[in-house]
């Protein structure tokens, strides 16, 4: 049987293409399983509704709030808390824009011109412009081409190549410019400070970044740490090039370059889920790169990280003793009732249609399973027409229903009732997590176990100017973290700063005049 596999895998890849699949740190078996998905197409979920108020998101009040980030502060250290920063993708996609009208040699509309010349002293990076004769003399000639080959290339700034981290969002005073990275530590030390004044930051990040990241973080650590008295410790991991997925052609077929050689591609965020694996911490907050506020800003947000920290500490207290309940050899049906109550009512649990008519024992095992599995608070905000995932009650195989993030790619468009439900969604996830990865003993959680192995996406990308197909694993936050327990809650809209685009640096959530 073993020599019939064997011979079909010679005839799918030859002894070249199973040579780079090694050499890659990739299964044989996981591409030829990621050709048969490209075969079979994208998958959907069945969205039921999307969530609201009371129907999946929690508010809370001034008060309340108040309360929590007491409490939150009160508790904190007698955890080890950390914040996970994505921050693994190159600031290419910010300077798309950019990068276009410099690849036609500066030709664009007079509006954009207009605009470019008009806004470029805006920009957080605009006194390192100045510091060079030769940038300065481009945008006083107006010569966009020369000034975006500086910003761009290895001419100048090197921004296309450099990641989002390593950008400066915000500049004080004038010349003392914050990048995405520092940013995030600087906010980190707010919420973040466990006992001893330690702060646990991870950044993922990749290979070719690895150095400029190092020496960035070494620079700036020490002045950091002086300035708002904590001691980080700051930890890299970088994604995986086994988690690369095989790009396909229109065929379905494995794409290839002109030596021949087969084409991979980042698996997505979702790829990320083996590096937050690996952490050992007791609440991880989670944060893109690019949604960090200037530090005015921050001040005002800081607390609702508080917040959402302390609604986790609280769930999971509830969480913890509940299942220790569970364990006991005689458990009241009062406190089964009760524990059912607290799984529909706060953690949005339905259960299975045959719930009611099963025996105590078959009720506390069930809810025991419902319970022992990790834990996460996602902030959400009104949707503002941002691009992204969205809150959703959603219908699984077995007909019950979960809460999950939803993007875009896993709604068929095909059906007018999905659409119509996709059109309905009022609230947008901003990233903005609290994870507890550990369960009631302390131990960790094989993040793998919970994952919706089906809602991969498939999407078409130009290759060099060849259609190709693109597989990206379940993302992070959606089909990765599908079968953990989820609580929504509301948070107010400034929150939300991100970097999409390097003109959103111009928004107000960022520009400090």
């Amino acid at each position: 049987m073993k020599k019939i596999q064997k011979n079909k895998n010679q005839l799918l890849f030859s002894s070249n293409d199973i040579r780079q699949i090694r050499q890659s740190g990739i299964h044989l078996k996981d591409v030829k399983k990621q050709l048969d998905l490209y075969k079979q197409g994208s998958t959907y979920l069945n969205l039921i509704r999307p969530c609201t108020v009371h129907d999946g998101i929690l508010t809370v009040t001034s008060a309340q709030r108040k309360e929590l980030v007491s409490f939150y502060e009160k508790n904190s250290p007698h955890y080890k808390l950390m914040k996970f920063v994505p921050a693994s993708g190159a600031a290419s996609r910010m300077f798309a824009e950019w990068f276009s009208v410099r690849n036609q040699g500066g030709l664009r509309s007079a509006g954009f011109r207009k605009s470019f010349f008009n806004n470029i002293r805006k920009y957080p990076f605009y006194f390192l412009i100045q510091q060079n004769k030769r940038a300065v003399q481009f945008i006083r000639q107006r010569n966009i081409n020369g000034i975006l080959d500086y910003i761009l290339t290895e001419k100048g700034l090197k921004y296309g190549w450099l990641p989002k981290a390593l950008i400066p969002f915000h500049v004080y005073g004038g010349n003392n410019a914050y990048t995405a990275l520092e940013e995030h530590l600087y906010e980190a030390a707010h919420y973040l400070r466990g006992s001893g004044g330690v702060c646990h930051v991870h950044f993922t990040i990749s290979q070719e970044h690895q150095k400029e990241i190092l020496k960035k973080i070494n620079a700036v650590k020490g002045e950091c740490e002086k300035k708002l008295s904590v001691k980080y410790k700051i930890s890299l991991s970088i994604q995986s090039p086994s988690t690369n997925m095989l790009a396909a052609d229109i065929e379905d077929q494995p794409l290839r370059d002109e030596a021949g050689r087969m084409i991979f591609r980042p698996g997505g965020h979702g790829s990320l889920l083996g590096n937050l694996n690996r952490l050992n911490a007791d609440f991880i907050f989670i944060r893109n790169i690019d949604n960090i506020p200037p530090q005015s800003l921050g001040a005002k947000i800081v607390p609702y990280r508080k917040m959402i920290g302390g609604v986790a500490m609280r769930f999971q207290e509830e969480i913890f003793d509940s299942i220790r309940r569970l364990e006991a050899s005689r458990v009241p049906v009062a406190d089964i009732e009760k524990i059912q109550v607290f799984c529909a009512s706060k953690l949005n649990i339905h259960f299975s249609r045959n719930f009611m008519n099963q025996s105590l024992k078959e009720k506390m095992k069930n809810l025991y399973v419902l319970l022992n599995r990790p834990f996460r608070v996602c902030g959400v905000v009104r949707n503002n027409r941002e691009p992204g995932g969205g809150p959703f009650w959603v219908e699984e195989n077995d007909g019950h229903m979960t809460l999950q993030i939803v993007e875009n790619a896993h709604v068929d468009k095909g059906k007018i009732d999905q659409t119509v439900i996709w059109s309905r969604a009022r609230y947008f996830n901003p990233v903005d997590m609290v994870c507890c990865i550990k369960n009631h003993q302390g131990r960790k959680f094989d993040l793998s176990n919970y994952v919706n192995n089906n809602s991969y996406t498939i999407s078409i990308k130009n290759e060099k100017g060849r259609r190709a197909k693109a597989l990206e694993m379940p993302g992070l936050w959606n089909g990765s973290m599908a079968y953990w327990n989820t609580v929504f809650i509301k948070l107010p809209l400034f929150v939300f700063n991100p970097v999409k685009e390097v003109h959103d640096l111009l928004r107000p959530g960022h520009f400090i005049s």
